[in-house]
């Protein structure tokens, strides 16, 4: 790996997910911003040895910097998260991007790495990310944008996240190229604690790509390959497929009221119910499907807390929200899958089995997961060390003392292996080393 001494700033530097990264790629960090007392405690604990002025503060407040090469950070994502509200600029932390852009012009680093969620390039945010690269581009800057799944560069997490990078025109530099793609062969039980390791071997899964690096012929999840099982399930009333369990399913419920239940979750998304993805149905179009039903066979999933009503005779599951899960569990992950779901700040309602299933058809492996896992609540939430992991921060890193701080915190921080893979193709293009070392190199 090429090592380089290079002088960077962190911004919104968080608990130090971009230092921990730059510094075991031979960079200094002269700098950080933060304003979040909490993270500041957790940083100020790893690094004992900053000074009191490391931390400059409020973004809004910063001017000139000390002498630096590269300058990185985590704009703060809620403006374009969808766990957010998606006001993008018109959120008071959507407008951070002027402070940034605003940091750039006044001290012109050699190069810059920004990082934000997968909302920031969606679609509708499309003018907003427009505006933030030409922005770039007008104070003489190249700007590379991509989205990267940490998945995809040795992390066991599914964890979307787009980098944009940027060189300074008059720097000498080879064109930036992205790191190429090591997907994660981690599983789940090594790098958690004490979950049952497989007693049989387990076949390697490959995912196949274009030339492009992207995935081609997955199924119902962008990291499980066509005609694969899913390696977790999904507790969720609103969608069906080969993993998903529904409440019908492992409640008291009968033949029949598992029948309607099906007959509603079918036809919820038909649009001649209303216009949303998915619709409260009116009693008349329920028994339209099935004529014999019986007003009192709704009301028993009423009382069941599996249906609610409304007062125009309309009916809708009670676990209507796809992340709002059943009994406070949306996703449960095998101990052998590749990647755990997203970390995020709000936290998460997903969990880890103590033990894996199999099975010889979707049906089967489904029962079995009922039966030995679901049934008997062999199954728990993660452990702030071990969300420490799936962001692959070191064992030794220093936690707050608060668990919920902690996941917060790591759920606002980068997956440090993607943030070296960026950097580590940034340092590649020579756009971090002075001239002069570039004279004796050649």
């Amino acid at each position: 790996m090429l090592r380089s001494s290079f002088r960077f700033v962190d911004l919104f530097a968080g608990i130090g997910g971009f230092r921990l990264a730059l510094e075991a790629l031979g960079g200094m960090c002269v700098a950080s911003s933060e304003i979040d007392t909490q993270a500041i405690e957790v940083y100020r604990s790893n690094w004992p040895g900053d000074s009191y002025h490391h931390n400059v503060g409020d973004i809004k407040a910063v001017t000139t910097l000390p002498t630096h090469d590269l300058i990185v950070g985590g704009v703060p994502c809620q403006p374009w998260s969808i766990a957010g509200q998606n006001k993008a600029f018109s959120d008071p932390r959507g407008e951070l991007w002027a402070d940034v852009i605003r940091v750039i012009e006044i001290n012109r680093p050699r190069a810059f790495i920004f990082e934000n969620v997968k909302g920031l390039v969606d679609p509708r945010h499309k003018d907003c990310l427009d505006l933030i690269t030409s922005s770039f581009r007008a104070l003489g800057y190249t700007v590379y944008t991509k989205l990267l799944n940490s998945f995809d560069y040795g992390v066991p997490q599914n964890r979307d996240r787009v980098f944009l990078i940027g060189v300074r025109n008059d720097v000498p530099s080879m064109v930036y190229q992205f790191p190429t793609i090591k997907e994660s062969q981690l599983r789940l039980y090594e790098i958690f604690d004490e979950l049952a390791k497989p007693e049989v071997s387990i076949p390697e899964i490959i995912i196949q790509r274009d030339l492009f690096g992207e995935r081609i012929g997955v199924g119902f999840n962008k990291l499980t390959p066509r005609g694969q099982f899913n390696e977790f399930f999904v507790l969720n009333d609103i969608r069906h497929g080969p993993t998903s369990i529904h409440s019908w399913e492992v409640w008291d419920t009968t033949e029949r009221e598992k029948v309607i239940c099906m007959l509603i979750l079918r036809n919820r998304r038909n649009k001649r119910y209303g216009p949303d993805d998915g619709n409260p149905m009116h009693w008349r179009d329920i028994q339209a499907l099935l004529p014999d039903i019986q007003r009192i066979e709704l009301d028993q999933l009423v009382a069941k807390k599996i249906l609610r009503t409304y007062e125009d005779e309309k009916y809708e599951f009670v676990n209507r929200r796809l992340s709002g899960g059943i009994d406070g569990t949306y996703r449960i992950f095998l101990p052998t899958a590749r990647f755990f779901g997203t970390l995020t700040a709000r936290g998460m309602k997903d969990a880890v089995a103590e033990i894996p299933v199999s099975g010889n058809t979707a049906e089967e492996y489904k029962m079995n997961f009922i039966r030995e896992i679901l049934l008997p609540k062999r199954y728990r939430p993660i452990t702030v060390r071990e969300a420490a992991r799936l962001q692959m921060f070191p064992e030794s890193y220093r936690l707050h003392s608060n668990a919920t701080v902690n996941f917060r915190l790591f759920g606002n921080s980068v997956a440090v292996p993607v943030v070296m893979a960026v950097a580590q193709s940034l340092l590649e293009t020579g756009a971090l080393t002075p001239q002069s070392q570039l004279r004796l190199a050649i």
